[in-house]
């Protein structure tokens, strides 16, 4: 037997390779995600509720004390200390200490108990003469026995959440240790290289260099891409004038349970976000195929260009030329030509009409965004073999059976790569969305998350707990619980089809930019 990656030859039954260290045969089976998975679930038990009223929520109020948990334990170090853990916990199994991980983990949920236990919780209990907050200290104990504010409280979702998290982790890191990391992979060790023997402490001793070069990068991203996501904790506060006092999860709550104008904007931006990939994405497989069938490479060229052309401008310059063309005035191409065919007798408002706008929107977005995708088809179509295509000629494959069983197949990386762009720009489109949906929204009812996130604090100033209009309307923390909502579907999506998403950047070094 040969290695696959090196093709040395394997002693009889290894299942690692001497020289490489590749794995062969079928591998058992790669659990640590599921151990990273459970400390994700970790983490978000962190901002959770620990104690929580057990008064039943009302729509446009919020119990006095809703609620309490790391976000208002008086020794808020105790929660950073917490998220450490957790991060360092995925980065050990990343790095293949699955037991140190868990070592992490563990202490992450000791924290978070004795936290509980050894710390007050404040809430807010009105103002101070001088016009600042005033903040009550409670024991978890006082608030499981005898309650706060005429509520009781009982243990929140939070602790639950982090025990189910710990739990996920210890199967996920075990699991993969029987399965993936067993003493006899086939090959005694001695075997080894000496690179496969190094522990990754020496490795990273032996480039020491390389990693202190990489250290100002490191630096520079923790401060600037990852510290700011830390402001997600404020989605479970009521942002009062830089003061935010903890309310849990009431945000959510009130979104998910009463509030129309989130499911509303969820479900249209679902809809022409879904309606849109289908529409770009098979048009280019379709040109792609197409193109790669051309042999006049002159014409092929030309065809190309003019297809990718509208990539290269600018939205506002595609919605000025759109508007200038299908205006309901005088200048409007469209509604003149119709009228001078005597088609129809008053011009057609294909913008601002219920009945026209999403076709219109539609044939937009296909025309600016085909040629995009049409291109990365093309490069993937291109580096199939030919012989793949002359053996299935000769076994009696005509055209159709070809492209379902080669150039489906071998192009199925860099569609999903290219739909999973195209969902994540059209989900988060502003600006076209902006001119034509927000156009529509008082006579259809069509509006959008990245319409409605905008005015979040007009939607819920009945919900918000704050002491002025002023403040009501400035309430940060309603558009950040909003925000994690509508990224949600994306990060499952990522989650989901991350596995295609390399493969196809390592074929075709799609990259996004």
């Amino acid at each position: 037997m040969q290695c696959k990656s090196c093709g040395t030859e394997l002693p009889k039954k290894a299942k690692i390779c001497p020289k490489c260290g590749a794995l062969n045969g079928k591998p058992a089976g790669n659990t640590r995600y599921l151990a990273i998975i459970g400390m994700v679930i970790m983490l978000l038990g962190g901002l959770l509720p620990f104690v929580q009223s057990n008064e039943e929520l009302m729509d446009g109020y919020t119990p006095k004390a809703y609620s309490f948990g790391f976000m208002n334990i008086s020794v808020i170090f105790m929660w950073y200390l917490f998220m450490l853990l957790i991060v360092a916990g995925i980065l050990l199994v990343v790095a293949k200490k699955e037991k140190l991980s868990i070592v992490t983990s563990v202490l992450a949920t000791v924290v978070a108990f004795v936290s509980m236990f050894a710390f007050q919780f404040s809430s807010t209990d009105g103002k101070t003469k001088t016009g600042a907050l005033k903040y009550v200290y409670h024991n978890i104990s006082d608030l499981l026995s005898n309650g706060y504010g005429g509520n009781t409280y009982s243990i929140g979702s939070g602790v639950y959440v982090i025990i189910l998290g710990l739990i996920v982790a210890i199967i996920g890191v075990f699991w993969d240790v029987v399965k993936l990391f067993k003493k006899d992979l086939g090959v005694d060790s001695k075997y080894l290289s000496n690179s496969l023997n190094q522990s990754i402490t020496q490795k990273m001793f032996y480039y020491r260099g390389f990693y202190i070069m990489f250290l100002p990068v490191f630096i520079m991203i923790v401060l600037f891409f990852y510290w700011p996501m830390l402001g997600c904790r404020y989605a479970f506060t009521s942002y009062v004038l830089a003061n935010p006092y903890y309310i849990g999860i009431f945000h959510f709550q009130t979104m998910l349970r009463f509030d129309t104008y989130f499911w509303q904007a969820f479900r249209n931006t679902l809809v022409l976000s879904i309606v849109k990939l289908i529409l770009n994405t098979g048009a280019a497989v379709i040109i792609s195929l197409l193109l790669n069938e051309i042999t006049n490479m002159a014409f092929k060229k030309s065809v190309q260009t003019i297809i990718y052309l509208p990539h290269f401008m600018s939205w506002v310059v595609v919605a000025a030329v759109f508007k200038m063309i299908l205006s309901v005035n005088s200048s409007g191409v469209v509604n003149g030509a119709l009228i001078n065919m005597g088609l129809i007798d008053n011009p057609i408002d294909f913008l601002g009409s219920s009945k026209y706008w999403t076709g219109t929107f539609f044939m937009m977005n296909v025309w600016k965004d085909t040629g995009w995708g049409t291109i990365l088809f093309l490069a993937t179509l291109s580096g199939i073999s030919p012989d793949l295509y002359e053996a299935a000629q000769i076994d009696g494959a005509g055209y159709l059976k070809s492209f379902f069983k080669i150039s489906l197949p071998s192009a199925s990386p860099a569609i999903i790569t290219v739909s999973l762009f195209s969902f994540v720009w059209y989900w988060n489109e502003s600006y076209l969305t902006q001119m034509y949906v927000s156009g529509v929204t008082t006579k259809s009812g069509w509006s959008s998350l990245v319409i409605k996130l905008g005015d979040f604090a007009s939607n819920y100033s009945d919900y918000a707990q704050t002491a002025t209009t002023a403040v009501t309307s400035i309430n940060e923390s309603i558009n950040m619980a909003g925000t994690m909502l509508s990224i949600l579907p994306l990060l499952v999506m990522y989650f989901v089809l991350q596995r295609y998403f390399v493969e196809s950047i390592d074929r075709t070094g799609i990259t996004g930019e």
